[in-house]
């Protein structure tokens, strides 16, 4: 069954993160970021005018520690540190809850559902059933390697029912 809300493309993520981070970001196609239970990655869900959990971003730890750290210049070292560790600062995840409801206008193109960024999960592990079913779903997904100017790689998927 095709996906109801469009998953990000390429272009349309550049044009989004590069008015947050600068032209000298780089953006790749990845491969899926994990999110069973004990994976170190964050996860964002989004929801319907329902509030029925609809897509969803699942980013690793690089991503989170710097998308997060860049936005209001954390040094570059705490950004490293939080990467490996998974202890982000509250203004890093502060941050990132931000680049992630920004993100939320990427799954709405044309005549798609309206959506809106629910919550952000720290770990897999907190996810509630039915934001696990989008996790579970093959409908439609993008992954991306993002390199943040300055700071570092990370990764990022995006799933939709």
């Amino acid at each position: 069954m095709p996906a109801i809300h469009p998953v990000p493309d390429k272009n349309d993520l550049l044009q989004i993160l590069s008015m947050l981070y600068g032209d000298a970001l780089t953006l790749d196609t990845g491969t899926a970021v994990a999110s069973d239970a004990g994976s170190k990655s964050v996860v964002a869900i989004y929801v319907n005018d329902d509030n029925v959990p609809v897509t969803a971003c699942i980013c690793d730890y690089g991503f989170v520690a710097y998308a997060g750290s860049a936005l209001t210049r954390i040094p570059p070292a705490g950004a490293e540190d939080a990467a490996e560790s998974g202890d982000f600062s509250d203004m890093m995840l502060g941050n990132h809850h931000e680049v992630m409801n920004i993100c939320s206008r990427l799954f709405m193109k044309g005549k798609s559902p309206h959506i809106r960024l629910d919550k952000v999960y720290a770990s897999p592990d907190e996810l509630p059933e039915a934001a696990q079913s989008v996790i579970e779903s093959d409908a439609g997904c993008a992954h991306f390697e993002i390199e943040v100017p300055g700071y570092g790689k990370g990764s990022v998927s995006f799933l939709s029912t």
